[in-house]
């Protein structure tokens, strides 16, 4: 495969190129300079250090014409790929064209409060992205999942790698008191392994603490139907000004919902919780929560309303819940001959129905904001598949062990001369992935990922999502270190493309 990755100014370059059929250097370093507002001198410079690389690329070709000209040889295979064939390299939306410390929303008050009014509701919207991840999130647009062995996957793959390469070669430009610069490699957590390790010494040190703390967890992983689009863009008129990831936002509410509701369930109990974000292999995400403090889901012992009703009775008896329940647990309820797993059975039922509620408000919500009928659309599906509501699994944890049946994708098979198994215990459970983009990153293996997988690592970066989430409490506060104000962060840059100013002054180079 092809594989040179044109950075902004290669494709300022291209494009350049493209409208004429030579363009003299001294023309290019004018048009240049006047469009990022620098010197001549300097647009001269940095345009010439890149067109050195794009002959040397086969791309560019040098005219033996005075003044200095060049003609546009061929493109490279990123202006050609059908999925992004659209894509402005301009667009308001793409934070990259200089640092990153640069406002696509500009300082219209409408767009503020536009976004704003969405993030109230608890709607997600991403308005810093660089150009790939943005060309990323165009091809994941209005698609209910991205299944591996399609293009958009591929491309989403080839974006990520190509995301990669650029942080490795770019570098972050830092100025002192005395006007003198250091530079240091940009170093993220996908392509940092220390970034990455610490993100996953973190969690596993939170669960530690946890586990060690309470004697009694509950897992309960949560997932939302795939019939909602990944991602809808945020419009201003024609211009694209953010993206929501609705499914994301619609499953984090739901998730804050059902934990608000377990700590007014457990009203007076210590519960910490810690979640673990997991994407499947078509890009849809679903999410284990870990709930600290408590050995089951309802308080059986607790009476709820004015009445000081069971939890039974509360639930499926009053007009606001209404659950109704099998027939034959319905009896039993009756006859009051419920055996504990009938009580199991029961939390199930009602949890669910609670989870459906709850979804339903999130989606009339949602749906008001974002002129979309989401609501109609589940309850049709509801009503195609004749389920309850949200899929959900719960499952109890004692001393840091599954007590009872564990997850079935936690119990591993193993066939080496003799068959066996292994089962993951709850915090291997929830930190494999985290744990495997470690190992991929420190052994340089990030692309070679296997396809079908390839979701589960890349959904991260995709979408801007953390690995886990959990009760600050549950890591020990160490104290603040003073910092002097002596560096200044300026901005980062591709390393072919630093000013004179910070050439001429650099005194440190870390890279």
């Amino acid at each position: 495969m092809y594989s040179f990755s044109p950075s902004f100014v290669d494709s300022w370059i291209i494009n350049r190129l493209k409208k004429e059929n030579s363009v003299s250097l001294t023309i290019m370093a004018e048009d240049y300079a006047k469009e990022r507002g620098i010197s001549k001198r300097s647009a001269y410079k940095i345009l010439e250090r890149h067109l050195k690389t794009l002959v040397e690329n086969g791309i560019v070709e040098r005219l033996p014409t005075y003044p200095v000209s060049f003609k546009l040889k061929k493109l490279p295979i990123q202006f050609v790929l059908p999925s992004t064939k659209n894509f402005r390299l301009n667009d308001s939306f793409d934070l990259s064209l200089s640092n990153r410390n640069s406002d696509s929303l500009g300082k219209s008050t409408n767009r503020e409060q536009k976004i704003k009014k969405l993030r109230k509701i608890g709607i997600r919207v991403i308005t810093r992205a660089n150009r790939y991840r943005q060309r990323a999130l165009l091809i994941s647009q209005y698609k209910h999942s991205i299944c591996p062995c399609t293009r958009e996957y591929s491309d989403i793959a080839f974006l990520f790698r190509e995301n990669i390469k650029e942080w490795n070669r770019n570098v972050i430009v830092l100025e002192d008191d005395n006007g003198n610069f250091m530079i240091m490699p940009e170093k993220t957590r996908f392509n940092d392994n220390k970034k990455a390790l610490i993100q996953v010494i973190k969690s596993s040190k939170a669960l530690d603490n946890a586990f060690k703390k309470y004697k009694n967890a509950i897992m309960i992983t949560l997932t939302t139907p795939h019939i909602f689009p990944l991602v809808i863009p945020l419009k201003e008129g024609r211009k694209v000004i953010g993206y929501i990831p609705l499914q994301d936002s619609i499953l984090t509410q739901l998730k804050n919902r059902m934990v608000k509701w377990v700590r007014e369930m457990w009203k007076g109990e210590d519960i910490k919780t810690f979640t673990a974000y997991e994407f499947h292999g078509d890009y849809v995400l679903h999410v284990h929560v870990f709930i600290f403090g408590i050995p089951y889901l309802i308080n059986w012992s607790r009476k709820f309303g004015s009445k000081k009703e069971d939890p039974f009775t509360y639930y499926t008896r009053r007009y606001r819940y209404n659950i109704s329940l099998p027939s034959d647990l319905e009896a039993k309820m009756k006859e009051k001959k419920l055996e504990p797993k009938d009580k199991t059975l029961i939390s199930k039922y009602i949890f669910t129905a609670l989870l459906d509620k709850w979804l339903m408000d999130i989606l009339e919500d949602f749906g008001s904001a974002l002129h979309m009928n989401l609501l109609q659309a589940y309850l049709d599906f509801k009503r195609k598949e004749g389920i309850q509501g949200p899929v959900n699994e719960i499952h109890r944890i004692k001393y840091g062990k599954w007590k009872g049946k564990p997850p079935k994708d936690a119990v591993i098979e193993y066939s080496s001369g003799a068959a066996y198994r292994k089962i993951l215990s709850p915090k291997q459970y929830v930190l494999k992935y985290a744990l495997k983009m470690a190992y991929l990153i420190a052994n340089g293996n990030l692309f070679s990922v296997e396809e079908e997988d390839q979701a589960k690592v890349y959904g991260y970066w995709l979408f801007g999502k953390r690995h886990s989430s959990y009760s600050p409490s549950l890591l020990r506060k160490k104290e603040k270190e003073v910092k002097i104000p002596y560096w200044h962060f300026v901005g980062v840059f591709n390393k072919l493309d630093l000013p004179d100013y910070v050439r001429d002054n650099l005194i440190l180079d870390l890279t």
